[in-house]
């Protein structure tokens, strides 16, 4: 068997966004694999069919293809596509043939649905003030039928001159709205608006009439959903784009798209109160199904599915009594039930609730994490899952709850290469019962200690299961270079109920410090793990983590903290979620300021004597690099062992999506770090 190395990531395929089409014989989905020569991720569109072993084939080859969507008679795909740069509308023909863009937008596409009867398109794209005012004055212009069609050059040409006008705009930037950046963006005073397309009646000629804008203003509006009888469009919008506040305070509304209807005003369904989002129409007409979460303390509130009337009204909450959190929805096709993923107690698994009554049925019970799913019209479901063996593949679950292996890319990977078992753990942590888990390199031998590597997440509010994909393969790497791997859901974590949500509180160290290093006691205790040989990492909430226990507790050889917060006080001023930290600790650095410090990993750099490895990157505008910066500095000037690692091109994501090159040199760094301090490796299987 291969050992699972640091390069064993340009070998995994993940597969994502699953679509079944309307008649149930086959699936759609988009298939995600690393081009290593070109440094770069390359997405396809595939199909499977549901009711055979035929292979699962390649749909599209653009390289950059995504969102597929099929057209009600099943005879075409849309999906969105960068293959010529910016993001198109393209469709093809399910049974083969050629690739047609049919709609475009200068900022790209970003969401799509065709209507109910595959005549229209509405699609999501950023536009500014100044652009969407022209787009006004040129609205349903159509173009000469013998106006001659744009060469290469020309088009070539006008983009550079977009280009051009648009550094020229923004030389000096000036900000009027917060935040002003995101992910690895500035945000450049745009807003996501709507867009309607009228579908060609011929797939293969391009379409003559521009998109309309359906909304305007400096707001927000989310991917829209058409009411079945292709009348009106649901999404959500900003309730206050002043806010500041990135993930909240947006409302359900309803915009009007019937013939002849020239009055575009978006009604507003729900309001101030909870945060409500992704709507969807039941297939009867009848229902708005969405999420919502209650703003009082939100970010210790469950998300909820939630069901109005299709024209407004008295709202009913689906899921609240299950006391964890929603992932995913989808209607059943006769309206009766609505599917949904639950994050609960390390794994997430399919239920359905049915509309009349409320009844809440689990249909999968599985050691996994269901990361996309659809639902056939006689209630089969195809959905994407990873597991403790498993990154990523596709299954179908029969009506009957019968479920077997759909499609498996990454079968001749596991067959080359040993999977370390894991094992669960659960221990009580001062009235919080913690579930963790164990990973043991290959020819584990309980009868002699080990090198132990302690993974913290970040979140703080996220959830770890043994099915993590996003860590699947960091884990199997540390496990297959000898360490056992430890990692749990302190108190803080989703998937377990609100009060376990808010047990960190105005206390994101000591608590959750606590509840993780009982763990490791427990481990010590048994004897499997080697007190001169822990190593600890986590990223953001888990590189804050990892610098506090350090500030801390000095029983570790090593540690690597990865886009951590280390100060609360500047973290506030420089960050795109500013108001993160003032709910979590009902603080800011003007009213309490001493607590902030006293609150923050660099104040204790004093007590570190842990060699700290830092890893940031230099685009990261969730937890900016001035992070990193300050406890490097701090730990130089008192002389204490420290490295800083600066990911240039790379945001808060580096680890799950950063350029591939990075990724893998990011793990051979922390491997390296580990084992120059822990002494770990392959000698300790010997």
């Amino acid at each position: 068997m291969k050992p699972i190395t640091e390069e064993s990531l340009y070998d995994l395929i993940t597969v994502e966004d699953v679509r079944v089409s309307p008649d149930g014989s086959r699936v759609a989905f988009v298939r995600q694999h690393i081009d290593r020569a070109g440094n770069k991720y390359i997405r396809n569109i595939w199909i499977k069919d549901t009711g055979s072993d035929a292979p699962a084939r390649p749909f599209t080859s653009g390289q950059k293809d995504t969102a597929p969507r099929w057209t009600a008679d099943g005879a075409r795909l849309g999906f969105i596509s960068g293959r010529d740069g910016e993001s198109k509308l393209y469709t093809m023909p399910v049974d083969g043939g050629e690739a047609h863009a049919i709609a475009s937008h200068p900022n790209g596409i970003r969401a799509f649905e065709w209507s109910p009867d595959g005549s229209q398109i509405a699609f999501t794209a950023l536009s500014r003030a100044d652009e969407r005012a022209k787009e006004d004055a040129q609205a349903a212009q159509l173009e000469s039928d013998d106006a001659p069609a744009k060469d290469a050059w020309e088009v070539k040409r006008e983009k550079e001159q977009r280009e051009h006008e648009e550094a020229q705009r923004f030389d000096p930037y000036v900000l009027r709205h917060y935040p002003y950046r995101t992910g690895t963006e500035y945000m450049r005073d745009r807003w996501l608006h709507i867009y309607l397309a009228v579908a060609p009646a011929d797939f293969g000629e391009p379409v003559k009439t521009k998109p309309r804008r359906l909304t305007d203003g400096d707001l927000n509006f989310e991917q829209p959903k058409w009411s079945p009888d292709g009348q009106a469009l649901y999404t959500a919008v900003s309730r206050d784009p002043e806010s500041g506040v990135l993930e909240f305070y947006t409302d359900i509304a309803r915009l009007s798209v019937a013939p002849g209807d020239t009055d575009r005003e978006v009604a507003r369904l729900t309001g101030a109160g909870h945060t409500a989002f992704a709507p969807d129409v039941s297939p009867d007409g009848q229902w708005v199904v969405f999420a919502r979460v209650n703003e009082d303390r939100s970010l210790y509130r469950n998300t909820t599915l939630a069901l109005m009337p299709a024209g407004g009204g008295d709202i009913r909450d689906l899921t609240a009594g299950l006391d964890r959190s929603i992932g995913q929805w989808k209607w059943s096709k006769d309206s009766a039930f609505v599917y949904f993923t639950l994050i609960a107690d390390g794994a997430v698994n399919l239920y359905r609730v049915r509309i009349a009554n409320g009844e809440i049925e689990p249909l999968t019970d599985a050691t996994q994490e269901i990361t996309a799913f659809d639902v056939t019209a006689d209630g089969r479901i195809v959905y994407a899952a990873s597991t403790p063996t498993d990154p990523s593949a596709l299954y179908l679950r029969e009506a009957d709850g019968t479920v077997r292996l759909l499609y498996q890319p990454n079968a001749t990977f596991l067959a080359e290469h040993e999977v370390c078992p894991t094992e669960e753990m659960r221990y009580e942590s001062e009235g919080y019962e913690i579930q963790g888990w164990l990973i043991t390199p290959p020819g584990y031998d309980a009868s002699r200690p080990w090198p132990l590597a302690v993974e913290i997440h970040g979140g703080p509010a996220a959830m770890w299961s043994a099915s993590t994909r996003s860590m699947w393969h960091e884990w199997q790497l540390l496990a297959q270079r000898g360490y056992l791997v430890f990692f749990c859901n302190p108190r803080g974590a989703d998937g377990y109920g609100e009060a376990f949500l808010s047990g960190n509180h105005r206390d994101w160290g000591d608590g959750p410090m606590r509840d993780i290093l009982k763990g490791v006691d427990a481990l010590l205790a048994k004897g499997v793990a080697d007190p001169q040989r822990l190593v600890v990492t986590g990223g953001s909430y888990g590189g804050y983590m990892t610098a506090w226990i350090i500030g801390h507790d000095n029983r570790f050889a090593a540690a690597v903290a990865q886009r951590g917060v280390y100060n609360l006080i500047s973290m506030r001023g420089t960050c795109d979620i500013a108001y993160f930290t003032d709910w979590h600790f009902d603080a800011t650095p003007f009213d309490d300021v001493e607590f902030l410090w006293r609150q923050s990993p660099l104040a204790y750099a004093p007590h570190m004597q842990t060699p700290l490895l830092l890893e940031h990157s230099e685009l990261d505008f969730r937890v900016p690099i001035e992070q990193a910066e300050q406890l490097f500095q701090a730990l130089k000037y008192l002389k204490k062992p420290v490295e800083l690692v600066r990911w240039p091109r790379e945001g808060h994501e580096l680890s799950r999506s950063g350029e591939p090159k990075h990724r893998v040199e990011r793990l051979r760094r922390i491997v390296e770090w580990f084992e120059r301090y822990a002494g770990a490796g392959s000698d300790t299987q010997a």
